[in-house]
């Protein structure tokens, strides 16, 4: 008789109910090297209770197959396990190798280009967002943040963050720090916000995001997590970074927790452009949906700090302008203020039209003389002034450019 299959978060539940036996299938993998499908099964006996040992299988190698039911013939005589191992194994390689089944896509007069937010503009829901930057720059602080709007929700924040549920349990997969030194920033950052203490779930890695799967997935499904932050990259997705297998397996592996995840990475740059990117092969920004640059002021001993967000990839929408934090630290508490960019010494992530328009703000002056002060490129200026005089933003006298209104 065939057995009824069950899907359970991390695999598969499978019962030869005239038998009395349920077979749990978790773990599985099919290898890409040789094709071959792995994973762990639980034998339980619903009559009377019995469990059977939990073993490692290849489903595809029938000697393996044989020794096991062989090994259950002798502690089980009632059940021809020869012939349920057959059946499990020759059904399991059917239902991994089927993947994702085919469906029909028809247009729908409700649907639109918005993309759809857990926190407007940084994460598009059930997407994967990479925030990166380098080392100080505090983006393992603003992933606390983050957190801890989502969860809240934080609702009337004067950040420019948007919460779009009612509520979003947050999992943080910690690959650099303790415990306690997470907890001692959550409790700074929550003493900041003055808006109450929640916690936050945490968890130590040491296993890849991609051979962790198995056991996120009931974690996630469990405690209804609709948001992963992964600190960071590197030792998450392990090996040569500079491959595409690790981006690719990564990604692979938060597509299967299927909820909306954060990760945070380094920097490297390119060394002809010096234009900098997430450290690694390119699939880590190809792959993400979004991706954010975060850059960071701040003195040597000052009790306080400056940051900027800059949006640089976006595929769900256009990109988003960047976004400016104040941070103060006390001895127990942070705090964290929205500013204005072209206040600070990060005022160059702000785009070069509105660094134009912030500098004509003081007076007319010539393209040159603009492309000096802004340090620019005088061929992109020339284009953006001339862009500006097209949407009735700027006035042109004597070769000199000006603000026509304040914009």
């Amino acid at each position: 008789m065939k057995p009824d299959v069950k899907n359970r978060v991390d695999g598969y539940d499978i019962a030869w109910k005239t038998e009395g036996i349920i077979i749990s299938v978790t773990r599985l993998r099919q290898h890409s090297t040789d094709g071959r499908v792995t994973g762990e099964i639980l034998i339980k006996n619903d009559q009377d209770d019995a469990v059977y040992p939990q073993t490692t299988l290849n489903f595809n190698a029938a000697q393996s197959r044989a020794r096991l039911a062989k090994t259950l013939q002798e502690l089980d005589s009632e059940h021809k396990w020869l012939a349920i191992m057959n059946q499990l194994c020759l059904l399991v390689i059917d239902l991994v190798r089927q993947g994702e089944p085919v469906e029909e896509i028809w247009p729908s007069e409700d649907d639109n280009l918005r993309a759809s937010y857990l926190l407007y503009p940084l994460l598009y829901l059930n997407h994967p967002t990479i925030i990166f930057g380098d080392y100080g720059s505090l983006k393992s602080l603003m992933a606390l943040v983050i957190g801890y709007v989502v969860q809240l929700p934080y609702r009337d924040n004067t950040m420019g963050l948007t919460t779009t549920k009612e509520s979003a349990v947050c999992l943080y997969l910690d690959y650099e720090d303790d415990k306690t030194s997470f907890r001692r920033r959550w409790s700074a950052l929550e003493r900041g916000f003055g808006e109450g203490g929640i916690p936050i779930l945490y968890r130590r890695m040491t296993s890849t995001v991609y051979d962790s799967v198995e056991q996120l997935l009931p974690i996630i499904h469990d405690k209804k997590i609709s948001l992963i932050i992964t600190d960071s990259l590197g030792p998450a997705a392990r090996g040569n970074l500079n491959d595409s297998e690790p981006a690719i397996k990564y990604h692979a592996a938060l597509r299967q927790l299927g909820v909306t995840s954060l990760t945070l990475a380094h920097t490297s740059k390119d060394q002809f452009t010096k234009k900098k990117s997430v450290f690694g092969s390119v699939f880590f920004t190809n792959l993400a949906r979004s991706v954010w640059e975060c850059k960071a002021e701040q003195e040597i001993g000052e009790d306080e700090a400056v940051i900027s967000l800059k949006h640089t990839k976006a595929n769900l929408s256009r990109l988003h302008p960047p976004l400016g934090y104040h941070f103060s630290f006390t001895e127990n508490m942070i705090s964290i203020d929205h500013i204005d960019l072209k206040d600070t010494g990060l005022s160059g992530e702000l785009p070069l039209s509105t660094r134009i328009k912030d500098l004509l703000r003081r007076g007319s002056i010539t393209v040159k003389e603009i492309a000096t002060i802004l340090d620019a490129n005088e061929a992109s200026v020339r284009t953006i002034t001339n862009r500006l005089y097209k949407r009735n933003q700027l006035v042109n006298i004597d070769g000199k450019w000006g603000l026509k209104q304040e914009v």
